[in-house]
């Protein structure tokens, strides 16, 4: 099968160390898991994606172009059956695949029961738009959406280090940050150890996590965010499926099995 067509972020894929303030939200989320009484059922390993199914529930995380090496596969193999805290401790390591191994434990952690899900929220983008009316709008990560929400806001800012020409120059984003009234952040700041910063940088504004990486976890709520823009798994076997057969999150989303919430502070 020929595997979708999907823009992939560049990410430098090197160690990333844990320390400051990010150590400190980091520590936080790992003791204030849950469901610490479950055990790892298995690890789901695709191109572009991650999952760790425990207790009857699945975690997603993205890999952002992390490749296991062969220590980390024999690691991986060696969780099913353990404490999920000992996977969720993961995130602590270096490692870019054991930063997204551990992230996905903690979603499986902490995500609620499918059946209890108020599903009956808007979009995170309408969400951001509602938000950032007449207001100075930031927007970490270059989401699909990005053309349509500026016209809804006052001012949009994209703070994207990939090379695109609409994004705010990095030298300016130091200034920009205290300015906003609304930050909207892609949940993959914790995998890249950014998201400490991000949240201190902009403690003025409403801030929202989004994207199928956003850790659940009410932490985020005493540092600083005001709602989580999340994914909970309904059916695990189809998403299993697609994140085996290598699909970017818009084709495991077109597949099924996939629900969107929100939490509000």
């Amino acid at each position: 099968m020929t595997r979708p067509s999907c823009p992939e972020p560049v990410t430098p894929v090197m160690d990333r160390p844990l320390k400051g303030a990010e150590k400190e939200l980091v520590n936080k989320m790992i003791l204030a898991i849950n469901r610490p009484e479950i055990f790892v059922e298995q690890v789901v390993v695709g191109s572009k994606f991650l999952a760790v199914i425990a207790g009857s529930r699945m975690g997603l995380s993205s890999l952002l172009n992390a490749v296991p090496g062969q220590d980390e596969i024999k690691l991986v193999e060696k969780l099913v059956g353990k404490p999920i805290g000992e996977a969720v401790s993961l995130i602590r390591q270096p490692s870019p695949f054991l930063i997204s191994l551990g992230v996905a434990a903690l979603n499986a952690g902490n995500s609620p029961d499918p059946a209890m899900v108020d599903h009956s929220n808007f979009p995170a983008d309408k969400l951001i738009a509602r938000l950032g009316k007449d207001k100075i709008t930031g927007l970490v990560g270059e989401f699909p959406f990005v053309k349509q929400l500026a016209p809804k806001v006052g001012t949009l800012h994209l703070f994207e280090l990939n090379a695109v020409s609409h994004a705010l120059p990095r030298d300016q984003w130091e200034i920009v940050l205290p300015e906003l009234d609304v930050l909207a952040l892609t949940g993959t700041t914790l995998l890249t150890r950014q998201m400490a910063w991000y949240l201190s940088r902009a403690s003025q504004a409403k801030i929202v996590i989004l994207g199928p990486t956003t850790p659940i976890s009410t932490v985020l709520f005493e540092h600083g965010a005001n709602y989580l823009c999340g994914s909970v798994v309904t059916d695990i076997k189809k998403v299993a499926s697609s994140i085996k057969k290598g699909f970017c999150f818009r084709d495991i989303k077109k597949s099924g099995g996939i629900l969107f919430t929100q939490w509000e502070k």
